[in-house]
Order: C-alpha cells, then structure tokens, then sequence
C-alpha cells in the first residue's frame, strides 16, 4: 500500500474537487466511507441535481471546517508555512483485490491511528473524512484542528509511522507488502522551487546545483579544487572558514537565481544532499588519499572497479573484511565521473544514487576497494578531455563499462539479499543502463573480445530477480 501525504489549507476545495468528477472524469461514484464521527456513509452528500456537481457539499464542508474557523485559522495559501489541512491518499497494488467500503473505512481508522494524526479514542481529537472514487485508493482529508479546545496539531513522525501502519495492514489483509521507509529517498524540491522552475522554463536550481556540486566533489581533492571547479562551471559558491582558517562549510547558487527582493538564493551542501555537506566531502577526499594508483586511468579503474565487485562478492558471503555499503557509495563516485561519456551514464548515475546511501541508522565505513574507486573517479573527470570520447569509443571504455554493470549488479543482490528493496532496484536499473550502453557500442573483435572476457555481462541488460514491490506515489 502506497500513501503519500501533502498538506494544504483550503478543506473545501479539497472535498470538492474529491467529490467532483475529477480532471478527466476518472472519479467513479464518489462517496464517503469513513468520519471522524463514526456516521460515515451519512456524511454523503445528498444529491440535488444532474451528475456529481449537483451534490450539496456545504453541510460536510462546514463541519470539517468548524475547528479551524473557531481557532481563527486563515484558509489561503501560506507558502513559508505549513497548511493545517493534511490530506493522505492509499493506494493498494495493481493485483491486490478490491476492498470493500468497510474495509477501507478500518483502513483509514488504522492510518490514522498508527500515524498519530487521530488516535481511536480521542473524542476530541481532529475532524476528518474518507472519500473513495476507485477500486484501488482512497483519500484521507483530516483537519489539524482539535475539536475540544480548538488547538492546532503538529503530528510528529507521521510519515514514517504512516509507513509502518500500512505495512501492518498489508500483513493483515494479505494484500502486497510494499518497501519500508528507509531514508534514502532524494531531497525533493519544494512546491515554490517547482514553480519557479516551472516559470523560468527549466529544472529546478536543486537538482541543478546537486548534481553539478557532485560532479565538481568527484574531481577534486580537497576544498580548492572543488570550489575552482565550481566557478569553472559558473556556479556562484561561497566558503565559509574558522578564525584558524580551516573550512567549515559552503553555499552554492545558480546564477540569476534570486528571491522577490533580489537576493541571490543560496544552498549548503547538506541542504543538497548529506553527503555533500563538507565534512562528509572531506572525509571522502581523505579516503581517496589513501594509496596511488600508477597505471593508466582505464586500466586502473578496470582493476579497481573488478577488484570492488570482489570485495561486494565476498561480503555477500560473510567472508570479507570490507564494508559493501562504503564500496557501493564509492561506486557513485565512478558513474558520476563516466556520466560525462554520455546523457545514458549520465542517467544510471542519477538511477544509481539511491543504491549508494545506506538506509536510516546505517553508516557506510571506508576501506581500500571504495578509496581505490575514488582516485579514478578524480582521474576520469580530470583526464575526461583526453580519452577520446567519441561515438565510437574503445575497448577500455567498454572494458570499464561492462565492469562497471557487473559491479552494479553485485551490489543489487547484496541489497536485495538485506530487504532494502529501493536499493537494489536502483541499483539494478543502473545496471541495466550502463550494461545496454557497453552492448551497444561493442563493435569489432577487440570490444566484442572484453564481453567475452566479462561473461558478457553487459550483453544481459536484465538481471533475474524478483519482481519489485510497489513503490512511488499514489495518483489519481
């Protein structure tokens, strides 16, 4: 069971637009199914003319809205704060069978419970009502308003307990278990960055700058370099220093990028990601130090790339004295740096960074396999000019490619083999990229020799495993 929570501050536009026939009238009989007064189906609106928009809303609207309206609460939008109406939609997988109304009606009593929003036997607690309009889903609308003293609620936790509720009635009703929530999930941009970048007509200043302060960590080592490389790439950045001198942190800024007063708008590394905040580059850039490689970058990066998927094998196997979650995000390190080749690498390595960030209350330690991949990460992108990428690459970029794949499909059985289904879904699909990137460029004996050579691992751009559990978010 997938849910997905967002919060707003207009309840009766929201049961509107519940009750109503939908965008592209994909809303079938709606109705209600659960309140927080135990009526239920009474609280249906009655119908007083032609199709769904002849419903009298205004007695289910007003009752929602009581507590808001005695607390004096605004209905209009507040972009810098968070909207008392918090709104959950579930939804079961594709082959699970269809619930009836009561059954949803325990659903969303058992969410609401376990996420902490409305607790079972709190007469006071908030207003709230469940519509369904499909086989598959409902949607939750609940006021944060309580009813005895009109205070407002501040759930805590309450997607991630959210979560585990909707895996308990997975179990319950033997309906697919989805993925936990892990932590991993990439910072998405705001509703305001959104539309901003909607306005100006490109992708968000966030996932520009993360993905091109990435690029300039990989290739650098240590904070000059890193801030050099930056201003190269005419970001705006921003060191931050102690009174001793050593660096503390860094922001980063698109340019033209700039608030209603006409402020440059900044992001700290941690901001971006956790990994990119400086102590944790520091560290990286550190861990990259430690050892040298004096072959070619190519072939260093094969030995080291064959070498890390060794080690990934022997920890699967309980016999290896390296740390696979350190290997896997070093791993990232690799495909960011090959994402120059082309937009395709450039694509597993964004498919690939969720794979790479262990899940909530994991560390990845460092090891000699993960430093060994950073040095050549460095060496690609600071060599990238010189290797000539062309759309007739050879066999060493191929040779490293297919490598690469079969690295990445190590790491995808050894997440999978801990239950951290988003990982190695991610990681799996890189794989699959990467691999159809060395198959389709393997021409001649020398390329199509390194596939032999390789088990021919970039030739199976799908690996055998299971079919993924449901993860993503609800839609209507």
């Amino acid at each position: 069971m997938i849910t997905k929570v967002v919060h707003g501050w207009r309840v009766g536009g929201l049961i509107a637009y519940l009750m109503g026939p939908g965008r592209a009238q994909e809303h079938v009989r709606p109705r209600v199914v659960a309140s927080w007064d135990g009526r239920d189906a009474a609280w249906q609106p009655p119908q007083q003319g032609d199709g769904e928009s002849g419903r009298d809303l205004g007695p289910l609207i007003r009752a929602l809205r009581a507590p808001a309206l005695a607390a004096g609460l605004p209905e209009h939008d507040d972009e810098s704060k968070r909207g008392y109406v918090w709104h959950c939609s579930a939804r079961v997988a594709g082959g699970d069978r269809v619930l009836s109304d009561a059954e949803w009606a325990e659903i969303t009593r058992e969410l609401l419970d376990g996420a902490g929003v409305a607790a079972r036997d709190d007469a006071g607690g908030p207003r709230w009502v469940a519509i369904r309009h499909a086989d598959d889903h409902i949607h939750i609308a609940v006021v944060l308003v309580r009813q005895d003293d009109c205070r407002r609620i501040w759930p805590r936790r309450d997607y991630p307990r959210l979560r585990e509720a909707a895996q308990r009635i997975e179990r319950r009703l033997g309906l697919t278990v989805t993925a936990s929530a892990d932590g991993t999930a990439a910072r998405a941009p705001g509703r305001g960055e959104l539309e901003k970048a909607r306005r100006q007509g490109r992708e968000p200043a966030r996932v520009e700058l993360a993905r091109a302060t990435r690029n300039a960590a990989v290739g650098s080592d240590g904070p000059a370099g890193f801030v050099a490389a930056l201003r190269g790439a005419g970001y705006l950045v921003e060191l931050r220093r102690a009174p001793s001198g050593d660096p503390l942190g860094y922001k980063v800024a698109r340019r033209g990028d700039v608030t209603a007063a006409g402020g440059t708008v900044f992001y700290s590394g941690s901001k971006l990601a956790p990994d990119l905040s400086l102590p944790r580059l520091l560290r990286a850039w550190d861990e990259a130090a430690q050892g040298s490689d004096t072959a070619a970058p190519m072939e260093a990066a094969r030995r080291r790339v064959d070498g890390a998927r060794a080690a990934v094998g022997a920890a699967r196997r309980g016999a290896g004295s390296e740390d696979a979650d350190g290997v896997a995000h070093a791993t990232r390190d690799v495909l960011t740096a090959m994402g120059g080749w082309s937009d395709e690498l450039g694509a597993a390595a964004e498919v690939f960074d969720r794979a790479a960030r262990p899940p909530r209350g994991a560390t990845a330690a460092p090891g000699p396999s993960g430093a060994g991949l950073r040095r050549v990460a460095r060496q690609l992108v600071q060599r990238r000019g010189m290797l000539g990428m062309s759309d007739d690459p050879g066999a060493a970029m191929v040779a490293l490619a297919v490598g690469v794949a079969a690295l990445l499909r190590e790491i995808a059985a050894w997440q999978r083999e801990r239950d951290r289904e988003h990982q190695a879904v991610a990681a799996g699909a890189a794989a699959d990229t990467v691999g159809r990137w060395a198959a389709g460029r393997a021409t001649g004996p020398v390329t199509e020799g390194v596939l032999a050579d390789h088990g021919s691992a970039a030739r199976r751009p799908r690996i055998d495993r299971p079919v993924p559990r449901r993860s993503g978010q609800p839609r209507d």
